[in-house]
């Protein structure tokens, strides 16, 4: 897919925020820092323009739009505008200027048993907050967890995923990205449900543990296979130190029978959290 960055610059008007600076781009669209008619940042995510045309995909997207914007959380990126200028739809959500919880595995590497329980518990609450309101995430990676300047983590919502580890719903039944965080039953063409959000949580928390998702090092088709038949191996044998009882706690989510996962993203998010104390 051809990049949309030379349509839009720094400097540039879309509808009331002026563009600043290009944060990223993935398979709906481009992200930029932007500011509103009042000078507030934002993070800006502008459709491509091939998605602009698809009727379908805009009614679903406004649907969700509306109804994110009414989901209040303190560990969810709130949503604060949507709209269009010109044929270019956009979203603007709260810019948290602070690191990626997959840049700050990729500088420490796995992150101290309390961290790995209080991410649980954040990203936990933000996707709790969503599947009540009848949404579902379907990108849940460390991507797309942010730390404010408090050290809170808190889930961006619609792919504001920098880079191209891009995992989203583009079109009823048709799922494109990175096979890291995918439940099983996405892989057999199911739809995504809260289940498979806490399937990715727990490859979210798994990482944040162990250093690396669960089937790391493997070819695309090898990922999706050991997704669909394999035991993921235990994190405590890539890290030993970690406490027996929490290993297998993280493991709970990646069970491949959704009904066998917890039955909410904070039920798992205390599985872990009480196993880190025994």
């Amino acid at each position: 897919m051809a990049s949309r960055a030379e349509e839009l610059a720094p400097g540039d008007l879309l509808g009331p925020y002026r563009l600043e600076e290009l944060l990223g781009e993935g398979a709906i669209g481009l992200v930029f820092r932007a500011s509103g008619p009042g000078g507030e940042i934002v993070a800006l995510k502008v459709l491509r323009a091939e998605l602009s045309a698809d009727h379908e995909f805009l009614r679903r997207f406004a649907h969700e739009a509306r109804t994110a914007r009414e989901v209040q959380d303190s560990h969810l990126v709130p949503i604060l505008d949507a709209g269009d200028a010109g044929g270019r739809h956009f979203l603007a959500v709260r810019y948290v200027p602070g690191s990626t919880l997959d840049a700050r595995i990729a500088a420490e590497g796995s992150l101290p048993p309390k961290d790995v329980a209080r991410v649980a518990a954040h990203v936990g609450a933000a996707l709790d907050a969503l599947h009540a309101a009848g949404l579902v995430h379907r990108d849940v990676k460390p991507g797309n967890v942010l730390f404010d300047e408090d050290g809170r983590a808190l889930l961006t919502d619609f792919g504001l995923a920098k880079g191209p580890a891009y995992t989203v719903l583009t079109r009823t039944g048709q799922i494109v990205g990175t096979l890291d965080y995918l439940a099983p039953e996405l892989i057999r063409g199911q739809p995504a449900t809260p289940a498979t959000d806490i399937y990715a949580l727990g490859c979210l928390v798994y990482e944040c543990a162990a250093g690396q998702p669960p089937f790391a090092g493997k070819g695309v088709f090898e990922i999706g296979s050991a997704i669909l038949e394999d035991e993921p191996p235990d994190p405590c044998s890539l890290r030993p130190d970690l406490p027996q009882a929490m290993g297998w706690a993280i493991l709970q989510g990646l069970a491949k029978d959704p009904g066998e996962r917890p039955p909410t993203a904070t039920a798992y998010a205390n599985v872990v959290r009480l196993a880190r104390r025994t």
